[in-house]
């Protein structure tokens, strides 16, 4: 008897490219049934046993690692972060690892540090390079648009740094006022060089967000956002983004893609673009000056990936019980 299969679910996030990856994780399960269950829970899992594609960020909640033991994962695009691999990587998640091993790592910082542990791992790329473009529009459909998704957004402060709590305390408060209007000039500054870029193409620029509320619409609606966020990536005809989870399903696409680092030097950021560049380039806002729009090509340097991935994911739907 086979096990149900699941993906990961993400009810209190306000970004849509968790939302994308869990769309790629079941593209591929192929699968009219699938259980989603929250990332940030894994450990209170108590029904039948269950087969889970593990991916993406971990984790908001690291208390809650690792996993219950009834689900049998399959660690594929798996990205640990810095903010909490010390609460994750204790003996117990990495004895939890090591008897799931080989992980697929989506980074080669997360792939670099799990291996030293000792733990078996593989540069898996990320589900969403697996992303079919016909799924979202039709195969004729002519690419048009330039599709700006979130750019240079982490320059901006976040307006949480703003709040006097314990854990900031009233020093790192005094040194993030004293941050805002650096950290505003820097975004000006390279908002402008990308608005120069785009003033000079012929064609329409659409902007949106990779960011949504959370607290005005449902989980569904969520979804169902990140669905249309994938078809104007389908879509266009270029895409330039500071997020990840939008320029990896335009790779996917083959959609030509410029990815904008500014704001991204903290390790937490940097973590996560190790080995990305494989897949799009990665530059600056200044740097724009020397691209052509009209030159940019999409590379298809993630197909092999996608063909590992696919055979990790069969594998998966063949363990039985």
């Amino acid at each position: 008897m086979n096990k149900k299969a699941a993906v990961l679910a993400y009810p209190n996030s306000n970004n849509l490219g968790d939302y994308i990856q869990s769309i790629a994780a079941k593209q591929l399960l192929r699968e009219e049934e699938v259980v989603e269950l929250d990332r940030d829970n894994l450990d209170s899992y108590s029904g039948d046993p269950i087969k889970l594609v593990m991916n993406g960020w971990f984790m908001e909640a690291p208390s809650h690692w690792p996993p219950s033991e009834q689900i049998q994962p399959l660690f594929i695009s798996f990205h640990l972060n810095p903010t909490v691999q010390n609460r994750m990587l204790t003996e117990k998640g990495i004895a939890y690892l090591k008897r799931h091993q080989p992980i697929g790592c989506r980074d080669l910082h997360t792939q670099a540090l799990l291996k030293s542990k000792g733990i078996q791992t593989f540069f898996s790329g990320c589900l969403t390079l697996s992303l079919k473009r016909t799924a979202f529009v039709s195969p004729k459909k002519i690419r048009k648009g330039i599709v700006v998704i979130s750019p240079l957004e982490r320059l901006l402060p976040e307006p949480q740094t703003f709040r006097l709590n314990t854990t900031n305390g009233l020093f790192n408060i005094l040194i993030q006022m004293l941050r805002f209007p650096i950290r505003y000039i820097q975004y000006k500054r390279a908002m402008s060089h990308l608005k120069a870029f785009l003033v000079f193409q012929k064609e329409e620029v659409i902007w949106c967000s990779q960011l949504i509320d959370r607290k005005r619409f449902s989980e569904k609606e969520r979804i169902i956002a990140a669905t249309k966020q994938l078809e104007k990536l389908a879509n266009a005809s270029l895409v330039i983004t500071s997020r990840i989870h939008s320029a990896l399903p335009a790779v996917a696409f083959e959609t030509p893609v410029l990815f904008l680092s500014d704001g991204l030097e903290h390790p937490n950021q940097k973590s996560r673009l190790e080995g990305m560049n494989s897949f799009f380039p990665i530059l600056t806002s200044r740097e724009l000056e020397t691209w052509n729009a009209q030159k940019v090509v999409a590379k298809k340097a993630h197909l092999p990936y996608v063909k590992k991935v696919q055979e990790e994911i069969k594998a998966l739907q063949q363990i039985s019980y």
